[in-house]
């Protein structure tokens, strides 16, 4: 019943789309949005745990617009706008002009994403690791129980975890550099984006925490209790923080499914290359099926966020950061070595998997099964 609640908003969007589609530019653009539709639904379950994650930080209102608006906004725009300012501040283009190419000369726009996508993956990598780092050192000093044992007890024990947390993603950042300055050969026009991206992905990062933490004082008196913000004349603050919220999670969907996987939604590959539409077409069709994913993720992740799933099940939290660093660790090695597909689609299973499988509560399942008394 559940399940069926959560899809229904999503699948009534998508017949009442394809329908449209098939009116309007036929039956090939019609069956290309429900598979790339439901192509999304599908990759937005594995993102719905950590955005939940994410959620449980925030307070209302903010929590409620995260959930409803937020979600749908930060996902298309992340999927959407960011490859095309990528392409126009590597170019040093019109942001338009980068648009336009991106929708009416895909081969074109896929061939310049190539060229910037070394200066993506590495501000994604550092600015993705420090969000995994705040779980990796507990920079919250939150009481939990560790997932993976002695480990990661240690590491969360750690003195001044913020300076941890910017010293290994500065390691990542050189470590990566060196790495692809001497493959190509100590080239300047191979090492220089890598080094750069991670350098702008480190300060990104602060730049957005800094943000959030000054939104987060509650008015005149510089008080920090998240509790009151949304009171008084602070109430717009809240706003603020869960845009920098938004664009955390965003940045995250964009880097899996558009420069891991890469592919860009509104190019000709992908499920939408080899059925004949026009430019426009595809990307009506991929902007269309994108809302439909973004929609059903921001459903799910309320049902997470309501039914306090990461709280009952006391992995999953950490199963939905360990994610957040292992994307983080594949794109730095992306850079190097192609990564293989079956990696990249699930990676996230298998993780948010594991830590699903062992929060469950065997031992006392067990218990009372040997307890049961039988029947005599």
């Amino acid at each position: 019943m559940a399940t069926r609640s959560l899809l229904t908003v999503p699948l009534l969007i998508t017949v009442a789309a394809a329908a449209a589609a098939w009116l309007a530019l036929g039956p090939a653009a019609a069956l290309a949005f429900v598979a790339l539709a439901f192509l999304e639904i599908a990759m937005a379950a594995d993102s719905s745990v950590p955005m939940a994650g994410i959620a449980g930080r925030l307070h209302s209102p903010a929590r409620r617009l995260f959930l409803s608006l937020g979600i749908v906004a930060g996902v298309l725009a992340m999927r959407l706008l960011l490859p095309p300012a990528a392409v126009a501040v590597g170019d040093a283009t019109d942001p338009a002009s980068s648009v336009e190419e991106a929708v009416f000369a895909p081969g074109s726009f896929s061939a310049h994403l190539a060229e910037v996508r070394p200066a993506l993956a590495a501000f994604g990598a550092a600015f993705i690791w420090q969000v995994f780092a705040e779980y990796l050192f507990n920079t919250d000093r939150a009481s939990r129980r560790s997932w993976l044992g002695s480990l990661e007890a240690r590491l969360a024990s750690v003195a001044r975890p913020r300076v941890w947390s910017l010293v290994t993603a500065a390691t990542g950042v050189v470590v990566t550099s060196v790495l692809v300055g001497a493959r190509s050969g100590w080239v300047a026009g191979a090492l220089l984006p890598v080094a750069l991206g991670g350098v702008a992905g480190i300060a990104a990062y602060l730049v957005s925490k800094r943000t959030a933490a000054w939104a987060l004082r509650s008015g005149p008196g510089g008080g920090s209790d998240t509790a009151s913000i949304g009171v008084g004349r602070g109430a717009w603050r809240i706003h603020l923080y869960a845009s920098t919220v938004v664009f955390e999670r965003g940045l995250v969907v964009f880097m899996l499914f558009e420069i891991l996987d890469g592919v860009y939604s509104l190019s000709g590959s992908g499920p939408l290359g080899s059925d004949g539409l026009g430019a426009l077409e595809q990307a009506a069709v991929a902007v269309g099926a994108i809302g439909v994913g973004a929609v059903f993720l921001a459903r799910l992740t309320s049902r997470v966020d309501e039914a306090a799933g990461l709280k009952r099940l006391r992995y999953l939290k950490a199963g939905a950061a360990y994610v957040l660093g292992v994307l983080s660790v594949l794109l730095w090695a992306s850079l190097l070595v192609p990564i293989p597909g079956v990696v990249v689609g699930w990676f996230g299973t298998v993780v948010i998997g594991s830590a699903l499988v062992s929060s469950l509560p065997w031992r006392a399942w067990w218990r009372r099964v040997v307890r049961r008394p039988r029947a005599v």
